[in-house]
C-alpha cells in the first residue's frame, strides 16, 4: 500500500469550523467485521472523531488508519461520541443528524466507472462523468460545483455552505434545516440522474461520509482526489442554503424564524447524567416544556419547508392552505410560554419569525393585523392553551407523508407516531438483544465492571440503560462478579455455570 498522503488542505477547506468534530470510518475487514447491537456485521468501522482545529497537529498520530478505504463525516458534530472506538481508542463518532453542528456542504455521488452496471451513465469513466457534470453546471442544470472529487471509481460533486450573516463559517445546522438541507441534495440528485449520471439516489442524508482526501481505493488503486473549482476571477464557488434553494427554485427558506437560546437548549438532544438512585426518572415534569420546545421547532421546520408562513386562505406549493399569519404567531406564543419563557422574551421571538413572513407581519391596519405585543398579551393573560396533535395537524395541514419526510418531532398524525412506537422492539426482545450483546463483549474484551457496560450500553443505542441493568445482565448470564476493593468497582471476570 502506497505511503500516507491525506490531503489536509481539502479536508480543512470542507471543515472550516474550528470547534467542529470530523468524524472518520473506514470499510470493515470482512475476514473481522465488527458487529452491531443485534450481532450483525457492520460494513463500516468507527474509527474515532476530532476537532478541526487539532487536525494538522495530531495528523502523524492517525494517518496510518486513514490510509486506504477511510471516509470523513461530510458535516461537522457539535462533540464526539461519549465513548471509545474500539479500533483505535479514540473517542468515536456519532454518527446521527441530531448530534450535528454546522452544515457544511451540499453534495451528490456519481456511481460511475462500473461497466457491470445496467444503469444509465455506470459505465463512464470519472473524466467522462466529470466532463458531463461540467456541462450541466455551463447550462444552468446545477450550481457550479465548489469542488469536485474522484472518489477512485466514481465522481464527487461538493457546493460548500456559508453562513447567510458570517461568510466565514458554515451554517448551522438546526434541526429545522435539516429537512431543507435533505430536499436541496434531493434534487440535485434529480437533476444530476434526469441527465444520464448515476448519482446515488440514497445520498442525501446530512451524516452522509465520503472518502477521505488523499486516501487509497483498494479496488481502483487510485487516490481520491479533490478539486476546487474557480471562477473567473479566481475565487471558489460558496453558496448560503438559501442561494442553491433559489437556484433550484425549491419553496424553502433559510430564514423562517429562529428558536430561543432557552427553547433551543430543551429541544436539544438529551445528554447522560448520573442520578443519585440508578433506575429512577427526576425532573419528568420536564415532559411538559419538552413538549413545547419541540412543538415550537415543529412550526419552524414546516415555515422553512413551505418558504414562510402566508396570509389566511393563500396556499402553498404541496397543496395546503395557511391557517393565517396571526394564527401562527399566537401558535408559537403559546408554545414558548408553555416551555416557561417570560413575555418580553417571547415578544423578541415573535418578531424574528414576523419578519420572515410572506408578507412580513404586520402588513395590513391593526384591525387585522394587531401589534405582536397584543398578540403575546393576549396569549399570556389567561390559561395555557392545550392542543391535540390531531387538531394541530388539521390545521397547518401536516399529513402522514409530510410528517415522515420532515421528521418532524410532535406535530405529527398519530398513525406516524404509532410506527415509530412500532419501531421500537418489543421489551423482550430488547433484552435478549442487549443480553446477547453483552455476552460477545464480554467475551471479546474480558473483564468489565456495571458501570462501564452500562456506558457500552449507551454508545451502543440501547434504551434505558444503567448500572443496575447491566449489573442484572451480568448475573442472567452467569459472570462471577470479583470481590470489591478499595477505591475499584466489582468486575466481571469469568463465566459461571
Amino acid at each position: 500500500m502506497d505511503a500516507p498522503a491525506l490531503d489536509l488542505g481539502s479536508i480543512l477547506t470542507l471543515h472550516r469550523d474550528p470547534k467542529g468534530y470530523i468524524g472518520f470510518v473506514r470499510k470493515a475487514d470482512p475476514a473481522n467485521p465488527p458487529l452491531d447491537k443485534h450481532g450483525k456485521p457492520k460494513s463500516f468501522e468507527t474509527l474515532f472523531s476530532i476537532r478541526a482545529d487539532e487536525l494538522e497537529t495530531l495528523f502523524p498520530a492517525f494517518a496510518d488508519w486513514l490510509a486506504k478505504d477511510s471516509y470523513l463525516t461530510i458535516n461537522a458534530y457539535y462533540r464526539p461520541a461519549p465513548y471509545r472506538s474500539p479500533a483505535t481508542g479514540w473517542p468515536d463518532v456519532w454518527r446521527k443528524e441530531k448530534y450535528l453542528a454546522t452544515l457544511n456542504a451540499c453534495y451528490a455521488d456519481i456511481d460511475c466507472g462500473r461497466p457491470e452496471s445496467t444503469e444509465p451513465g455506470a459505465a463512464l469513466d470519472w473524466r467522462q462523468a466529470q466532463y458531463e457534470a461540467h456541462i450541466l453546471a455551463d447550462t444552468g442544470v446545477i450550481p457550479q460545483p465548489s469542488i469536485m472529487a474522484r472518489s477512485g471509481r466514481g465522481v464527487y460533486l461538493i457546493w460548500i455552505l456559508r453562513d447567510e450573516k458570517d461568510p466565514t463559517k458554515p451554517p448551522r445546522a438546526w434541526p429545522e434545516k435539516i429537512p431543507l438541507y435533505k430536499q436541496c441534495n434531493r434534487e440535485l440528485v434529480t437533476r444530476i440522474r434526469t441527465h444520464a449520471l448515476p448519482a446515488d439516489k440514497a445520498a442525501i442524508d446530512a451524516a452522509r461520509v465520503l472518502r477521505t482526501p488523499g486516501s487509497v481505493h483498494s479496488k481502483s488503486g487510485r487516490r481520491v482526489e479533490y478539486l476546487v473549482q474557480l471562477d473567473q476571477a479566481g475565487r471558489g464557488f460558496v453558496y448560503t442554503l438559501a442561494e442553491i434553494v433559489d437556484f433550484l427554485k425549491l419553496p424553502g427558506t433559510d430564514t423562517a424564524g429562529e428558536l430561543p437560546p432557552s427553547t433551543r437548549a430543551l429541544a436539544n438532544p438529551p445528554t447522560y447524567r448520573r442520578v443519585k438512585k440508578p433506575g429512577t426518572a427526576p425532573l419528568r415534569s420536564m415532559g411538559r416544556f419538552k413538549l413545547n420546545a419541540f412543538r415550537a421547532q415543529d412550526l419552524l421546520t414546516i415555515g422553512t419547508y413551505r418558504g414562510g408562513f402566508k396570509k389566511r386562505g393563500e396556499q402553498y406549493a404541496d397543496g395546503s392552505t395557511s391557517p393565517g399569519r396571526r394564527f401562527i404567531l399566537t401558535l408559537f406564543a403559546c408554545f414558548l410560554r408553555g416551555t416557561d419563557m417570560p413575555p418580553d422574551e417571547t415578544t423578541a421571538a415573535l418578531y424574528k419569525i414576523a419578519a420572515s413572513m410572506l408578507p412580513p407581519y404586520p402588513s395590513d391596519g391593526p384591525a387585522d393585523d394587531p401589534p405582536i405585543e397584543t398578540l403575546v398579551q393576549q396569549e399570556y393573560a389567561g390559561k395555557t392553551r392545550k392542543w391535540s396533535n390531531e387538531k394541530l395537524c388539521a390545521l397547518l395541514g401536516i399529513t402522514a407523508d409530510l410528517a415522515r419526510e420532515l421528521e418532524l418531532h410532535t406535530i405529527r398524525p398519530d398513525v406516524v407516531a404509532r410506527e415509530a412506537d412500532q419501531a421500537r422492539p418489543l421489551r423482550a426482545d430488547r433484552v435478549a438483544a442487549r443480553r446477547d450483546f453483552a455476552r460477545q463483549y464480554l467475551e471479546r474484551y474480558g473483564r468489565t465492571s456495571a458501570r462501564k457496560l452500562a456506558n457500552v450500553y449507551k454508545a451502543a443505542g440501547f434504551i434505558g440503560a444503567n448500572a443496575q441493568t447491566a449489573n442484572d445482565d451480568l448475573n442472567a448470564l452467569g459472570f462471577v462478579m470479583s470481590r470489591p476493593r478499595p477505591g475499584r468497582p466489582r468486575k466481571a471476570w469469568k463465566m459461571g455455570k
